[in-house]
């Protein structure tokens, strides 16, 4: 994890100790590294200007449903990126980072009519079409606000690209996207509207794609499609061919050739003369976080001792949801005490609280900061206040600059609009 060392057996995020932070912040609470978020943009942006002519490169829209904090938003919206949106609460976010509505696409599954118009009103760069009924109501919103919106439609490939099956997306059986001959029928029903514009075609095959081949297939059948809609005088001007770059969850972890990756764009996209526009969400933003938390205590059994975190599944639930495996190690090394095996559990009424299973670390003690790593990307954003816990703190650091960017939630936030009815008074 760039942005993270240890230095005089203390680990400090940049240049700010993270048990300075546990005392400014509170635990549990979210931190995140400014520079290792620069340091991803810069390498993707990077490998595709190598492969890539100068005048060809790219959109970069941030997924912003892995971590919408707006200082992070803020942050990415400085170094030239634009914005992937899938909620109107995030065009919201977006527009308040600072973001202008011509760098945000619009790729929401079940699109609603509040969010249609809140995005024409932004004057968006793109709808993302899944169905039918989704074109027609921009079609009738953008005809009400004396508008015209740019769609796209989604192809489902029949590819898989998750590494988990919950976070695959390009299967015949998911939900997303639509068959080629589908989109054939959409794209020249949309030609005949006043009010949409069908530009290009989108895909996404999932998310933690370590598989640089994985994207082949997809953008070949992306081409296959282009030549068809062509072959019928219909214009396609952009693709947005997704997302899904992978981060090192552990160090075994494979991750994506990013050369190779630029190159099957190379090979395969840019022949066909279209904008491009890519969306990176985890990748950006999932080794720059982590969970800080202290241990409450150890409590051991006949055949176990585990290791209880304030930290619990509310704060991060992949573990739980999706057996994610992340890092875990403690904040100050104790290189005298001895090495043991704990489960490591949360304070939540649930035995799926649990972030690890028999992982080894030197002993731990009351009181001792732990960092959850790899904590940047579906994180914060997948918190929940389940058994009435409030939100973390988030915290981010530049070099020696450190500022909460989300205040921890109080007990009286937890009951904020909630309201007793005059008969039960």
């Amino acid at each position: 994890m760039t942005g993270y060392q240890e230095k005089q057996g203390i680990l400090h995020v940049e240049n700010v100790p993270l048990p300075k932070i546990a005392q400014m912040a509170g635990t549990p609470c979210y931190v995140y590294s400014a520079s290792s978020i620069r340091s991803q943009f810069s390498a993707l942006k990077a490998a595709l200007e190598k492969a890539l002519p100068e005048n060809r490169a790219p959109l970069l829209c941030y997924a912003c449903k892995a971590n919408s904090n707006i200082a992070i938003l803020r942050l990415l919206q400085t170094l030239g990126s634009g914005l992937e949106i899938v909620s109107e609460g995030e065009l919201f976010r977006g527009l308040e980072a600072g973001f202008r509505g011509e760098h945000i696409i619009s790729t929401s599954f079940g699109k609603n009519p509040q969010e249609i118009q809140a995005c024409l009103e932004a004057e968006i760069l793109q709808f993302n079409i899944e169905a039918w009924i989704e074109l027609e109501q921009v079609n009738q919103f953008a005809a009400m606000a004396g508008k015209t919106a740019d769609v796209l439609f989604r192809l489902n490939p029949d590819i898989s690209g998750g590494g988990h099956s919950k976070i695959s997306t390009g299967r015949k059986e998911h939900k997303f996207g639509n068959s080629e001959a589908k989109i054939i029928e959409m794209y020249r029903r949309a030609a005949g509207m006043r009010h949409v514009r069908p530009v290009g075609i989108s895909v996404h095959i999932g998310s933690q794609v370590t598989t640089v081949e994985s994207f082949r297939p997809a953008y070949e059948a992306l081409a296959n499609l282009v030549k068809k809609l062509r072959s019928e005088k219909l214009p396609v001007e952009r693709l947005d061919i997704g997302g899904g770059f992978p981060i090192a969850y552990e160090k075994k972890n494979a991750l994506l050739d990013l050369d190779a990756f630029a190159q099957w764009v190379a090979d395969i996209i840019l022949p066909l003369n279209v904008d491009i526009q890519l969306e990176p969400g985890r990748y950006l933003v999932g080794n720059a976080g982590i969970l800080l938390t202290e241990t409450l205590y150890v409590k051991e059994t006949d055949d176990r001792k585990f290791l209880v975190l304030d930290a619990a599944m509310n704060d991060l639930i992949r573990p739980a949801l999706y057996e994610a495996n992340h890092g875990i190690r403690p904040v100050v090394t104790h290189a005298d005490r001895p090495a043991q095996k704990y489960d490591v559990v949360g304070p939540i009424c649930e035995s799926g609280d649990i972030f690890a299973s028999q992982r080894e670390m030197t002993e731990m003690r009351k009181g001792d900061l732990i960092a959850i790593e790899s904590a940047g990307a579906y994180g914060f954003s997948m918190a929940s206040n389940y058994n009435s816990r409030p939100f973390p703190a988030e915290v981010l650091v530049d070099g020696d600059h450190v500022a909460v960017i989300r205040k921890r939630q109080s007990l009286q936030d937890l009951i904020r609009g909630e309201t007793i009815p005059e008969w039960l008074r």
